[in-house]
This record gives structure tokens, C-alpha cells and sequence, in this order.
């Protein structure tokens, strides 16, 4: 691709140079101003198709994972949100602020994220209309949970659980809500293990 920059770089160059000098004597401007818009044309080609162009597309579609898609009346989930360690000289308090702001911002598309401080529970509950709709049904029905793809949600905040307890430190437990019933939780995790999953039950 970079060749295909150069030449048409190049190209680019010469046609304008063609196109003034065709104008000036002829009054001719056709030619030219072919060569001048196919050189450009190869110029922006080369650079959206450059590694470096492609590697941001990569990273914008892994930023759109965090959705829920159904399809026949079943549900794929998937989420994460990523989790840094808190600063060792802040208060504990703070840093568990800092996570909550950290969990709001990886689940934002997925729900919202609250923090209980006396039971040490981040909650996150969805308000996506698709993944409401698939966990009242798998609430209903758990039984539904392997076809819905739960696990690779669960797993999700499974692996969450486990950033939370390296950043902050043991006995946080971060939850799915009930959408239907926002005191219940569908599934918690604690110091990277699950500690309830209403697909078990």
C-alpha cells in the first residue's frame, strides 16, 4: 500500500502539473483533471487501507462487543468492562469510587452500575431492551440459560470479579440484577468465583 501512496503521490504531482500547463496553452482541462482525481483516488485508497487505519477499525468493532443480540428468541451475551488497580495511596473509599466509575463506563451500553457499600456489592443492572427481554425470559425459564449464552456473560464478570479483588482487595462481589426485580441478583461473583447463578438453582 505504501507503493501505491508513492505512485500515486507522484502521479498526483505530475497531473497537476499537466492540468496547469494544459489550461494555460490549450484551454484544455480534461486530461488533466482525470489524472489529478484517479492519482487522488489511489492516494486515499493506500491510506485507508494502510495496517494502521485497519487496526483502529479493529479496535472500534471490539469496543461495539459489549451487546446482546437475539435471534429466534434466544439471546448471545457478552460483555466486559476493563478494570485497572486503584492508586495504593488513595483512601479505600475512593478506590472503590474509582472502580464504580471504571464499571459504568465498560457497561454503559449493557446498564447501569451502582455500588452497595454495605454489603460491598457492585450492581449492575441492565437496561439494554434486548437483554432485559432475554433475562426476564431466562429468569422464567433458567433452563434456557446454555442456549441464551449466559455463560460467556457470567464468565465476563467472573473475570471482573477477579480484576476487583486485585485492585481493591478480597470480598467484593459485583452482581447481574433481575431487570423484573432489581432487589434480586441473577447470578454474583466474589473474589473471582461465582457465589450464585439462578441457572444452578
Amino acid at each position: 500500500m505504501i507503493f501505491l501512496i508513492v505512485f500515486g503521490g507522484l502521479m498526483l504531482i505530475l497531473g497537476g502539473f499537466y492540468l496547469a500547463n494544459s489550461w494555460q496553452q490549450y484551454r484544455e482541462w480534461k486530461g488533466g483533471t482525470i489524472i489529478v482525481v484517479l492519482s487522488l483516488a489511489a492516494v486515499i485508497y493506500g491510506v485507508i487501507n494502510l495496517p494502521a487505519f485497519n487496526h483502529n477499525k479493529q479496535h472500534s468493532s471490539e469496543a461495539r462487543s459489549s451487546q446482546v443480540t437475539t435471534t429466534s428468541g434466544s439471546a448471545a451475551f457478552s460483555n466486559k468492562a476493563n478494570i485497572g488497580s486503584g492508586n495504593g495511596s488513595a483512601s479505600q473509599e475512593n478506590k472503590e469510587m474509582v472502580i464504580l466509575r471504571q464499571l459504568q463506563k465498560g457497561y454503559a451500553k449493557f446498564g447501569d452500575v451502582s455500588f452497595d457499600s454495605k454489603t460491598k456489592t457492585y450492581k449492575v443492572t441492565p437496561t439494554d431492551d434486548n437483554t432485559v427481554n432475554a433475562l426476564k425470559q431466562l429468569a422464567q425459564d433458567p433452563s434456557q440459560a446454555e442456549q441464551m449464552g449466559w455463560s460467556k456473560l457470567t464468565d465476563s464478570f467472573k473475570k471482573n470479579s477477579k480484576d476487583i479483588d486485585k485492585a481493591i482487595g478480597t470480598d467484593y462481589s459485583i452482581s447481574i440484577m433481575n431487570p423484573g426485580d432489581d432487589s434480586q441478583a441473577m447470578y454474583t461473583a466474589k473474589n473471582g468465583k461465582t457465589t450464585y447463578d439462578i441457572a444452578n438453582q
